[in-house]
């Protein structure tokens, strides 16, 4: 347990006075690292925690979360169209909605919001279970279909090495670890769970469902603009508003893809999906919010 003496510990530990037995630090490199990681990421957690309380939990407040690649700026774009005058002349999605976790890693100041305030995330239900009075939009998107997606963002922002199948491997339990504990809703958060298909494939009843649920009156020109708005010409058109801000030598042009909906199977092995079926406990399994994309086909 991380207590305040022992990182007290830590944080007093002086290196050209007392130095380390380097020796038995190489001899476990791999212990030192993971224990590094650890502490930066317990960390950001508790800066992004405390950034948050002091932001508040209104009423009025909405949270877009998913596990990555699963329609979040789609449906922050969505949203920012329905609850303004969807004027475009934000630098980035991040001025109008933004995301706390990247705030701290990237050392931003969270924007001033005015109105129906609109937060992204990626974080863990239970991170998030403290919330009491903001509404939710939980996004859901097929596991074949979302980690190739995964992976060429991995590839092309984050210059990650390893193939499809490490990647795969090192990711899957994580993918049901974080959506099943967001499908139990152990702490009865108020959630609304959209599909990304029915954003892709049925987007006007889809966003009609948003509405009612967040209290947004839906007229015919808010429709409209948000259907225009969000479709992938425009967004691609604007891509340098969106997602991910690589770094200024890197070409900007491989965060808005298509996001075709049943393509990414073909990506998989036989094994892979074996595995897929495996890790689909009877609770996700049989979900009704989960429940197609474990079909008789997969």
């Amino acid at each position: 347990m991380l207590t305040k003496n022992l990182l007290q510990q830590i944080a007093d530990i002086d290196l050209k006075k007392d130095p380390p037995n380097y020796d038995e630090l190489i001899e476990n490199i791999d212990i030192l690292g993971k224990a590094a990681g650890k502490l930066q990421s317990v960390s950001v957690s508790a800066k992004v925690r405390k950034m948050r309380q002091e932001y508040e939990d209104r009423d009025t407040d909405i949270h877009i979360v998913s596990y990555g690649k699963s329609g979040t700026t789609l449906t922050q774009m969505l949203l920012y169209q329905m609850t303004t005058d969807g004027n475009m002349d934000f630098e980035h999605l991040h001025d109008v909605s933004p995301w706390f976790t990247w705030c701290i890693m990237r050392n931003w100041a969270m924007p001033d919001l005015e109105g129906r305030r609109l937060f992204k995330s990626h974080d863990s239900y239970y991170f998030m279970s403290y919330i009491k009075n903001s509404k939710i939009i939980f996004l859901l998107r097929d596991f074949l279909d979302a980690m190739p997606s995964n992976y060429q963002q991995a590839k092309n922002y984050f210059n990650y090495k390893g193939d499809f199948e490490k990647f795969i491997g090192e990711r899957i339990e994580g993918w049901f670890e974080y959506n099943t504990a967001w499908l139990k809703n152990e702490k009865g958060l108020d959630i609304l769970y959209v599909h990304y298909e029915d954003l892709v494939q049925d987007k006007a009843n889809t966003i009609q469902k948003i509405a009612d649920f967040t209290d947004i009156e839906l007229t015919d020109e808010i429709l409209q603009r948000s259907l225009e708005r969000t479709s992938f010409d425009f967004m691609k058109a604007h891509e340098t508003k969106f997602g991910d801000q690589p770094p200024k030598w890197k070409v900007y042009d491989k965060f808005i893809r298509k996001g075709k909906v049943g393509k990414g199977k073909q990506d998989f092995t036989e094994a892979q999906i074996l595995e897929y079926q495996r890790l689909a406990n009877e609770f996700i399994r049989d979900h009704e919010q989960t429940k197609r994309y474990f079909n008789e086909e997969q």
